[in-house]
C-alpha cells in the first residue's frame, strides 16, 4: 500500500473509532469521513461496508483491552482484577459506544472470548491469592463490566450526573462484594 493510502487507511480507522465510540451504530459512514476530512469516496476505496469498518474498529479495541488485561497480570495477584476492572471502567467511559453486546455479530468473538479468558485468569489468581471471595465466578466479572457500561450510558445521557463518573463509585461497591475482606 502507498504510504498515502496507508495514512488515509490510519486516519480513518482513528477518526471511525471516534465517531464509533461516541454514538455506536447509529454513526454513519459519511460521519466517519467527515471525521477523518477525507471524501466518501476515499473511505469506501478502504473500506466496501460500514460493517468491515466497524470490524476493524472493534478489532482494535478489543485487542486493546486485552493488552490491558496483560498488563493487569503483571499487577499481584490480589489487585490484579482491580487493576484491570478499572482500566476497563476507564476504556468504556471513554468509548461507550464500542461496547461488543451494542454491535452483535459485527464484535470479533475470537477476541472477547481471549478477553473473557484473560479476566477469568485474573480472577482465579485472585482468588487463590484470597483477595477475592472463592464463589465469584467469571460471570460476575462480565456482569460487573456490564454494569459498568449501564451505568457510564446513564451518565452520558442524564445531565444531572454529567462528568460525575459514577461508574467508579460503583466500581468501588462491587469490588467490596467480591473481596474477601471488604
Amino acid at each position: 500500500m502507498r504510504r498515502d493510502a496507508a495514512m488515509n487507511r490510519a486516519r480513518l480507522v482513528d477518526a471511525a473509532e471516534a465517531v464509533f465510540a461516541e454514538r455506536g451504530p447509529s454513526a454513519t459512514l459519511d460521519d466517519v469521513a467527515k471525521a477523518a476530512q477525507v471524501g466518501p469516496a476515499t473511505l469506501y476505496r478502504r473500506f466496501a461496508s460500514k460493517d468491515a469498518l466497524v470490524q476493524e474498529v472493534l478489532a482494535g479495541f478489543f485487542q486493546h483491552l486485552i493488552d490491558v488485561a496483560a498488563e493487569a497480570e503483571q499487577s499481584s495477584a490480589a489487585t490484579g482484577l482491580d487493576v484491570f476492572l478499572r482500566t476497563v471502567g476507564v476504556e468504556l467511559a471513554g468509548k461507550a459506544g464500542l461496547w461488543a453486546p451494542i454491535w452483535g455479530e459485527l464484535a470479533p468473538s475470537a477476541l472477547v472470548e481471549e478477553l473473557r479468558g484473560r479476566s477469568t485468569r485474573l480472577l482465579r489468581r485472585a482468588q487463590a491469592a484470597g483477595a477475592i471471595r472463592a464463589d465469584v465466578t467469571p460471570d460476575d466479572v462480565t456482569i460487573a463490566v456490564w454494569a459498568l457500561r449501564g451505568v457510564i450510558q446513564s451518565e452520558r445521557t442524564d445531565p444531572a450526573h454529567e462528568g460525575e463518573q459514577l461508574w467508579r463509585r460503583h466500581l468501588d461497591t462491587i469490588l467490596r462484594g467480591f473481596r474477601t475482606h471488604p
